[in-house]
């Protein structure tokens, strides 16, 4: 039990964490308001996708740039959508349920799933889609 605290402490507390829980905010906002800009023309849980989406898309090259100093490929941005998939799961479900169940505004059914799904996120993506960094 000792030795799981200390690497949930190595895992979590650490600079690189940081700065992802950092963009994680960014990427956050930036779904959404390309969320609600999207919602204007479609229904709200099609316009969460689409933000989410283009969010994406500028988290893996903020991602690849400033957190785990890799290089931009291909390969690196399929690696790193696969291993968004757990989180977008989660994403989906946490608005869909706040959306539709609770009603609550889209804006803060993102934060809330954002708030849920950002720390696996984090593990999958150092183990599997950025596995050279530090």
């Amino acid at each position: 039990m000792k030795n799981f605290f200390k690497k949930v402490i190595r895992t979590f507390f650490t600079k690189k964490f940081l700065e992802f829980t950092i963009l994680g905010g960014i990427n956050t906002l930036n779904t959404a308001i390309f969320s609600h800009m999207a919602n204007k023309i479609v229904q709200e849980n099609v316009a969460t996708v689409i933000g989410y989406i283009i969010s994406l898309t500028i988290a893996y090259f903020i991602n690849c740039i400033v957190i785990f100093k890799d290089k931009l490929s291909i390969n690196g941005y399929i690696k790193f959508w696969i291993s968004y998939i757990p989180n977008f799961i989660i994403f989906f479900l946490v608005t869909f349920i706040t959306i539709n169940t609770l009603g609550l505004p889209q804006f803060w059914a993102t934060v809330l799933a954002a708030m849920v799904a950002g720390p696996v996120t984090f593990i999958i993506m150092k183990i599997f889609a950025f596995k050279k960094s530090p």
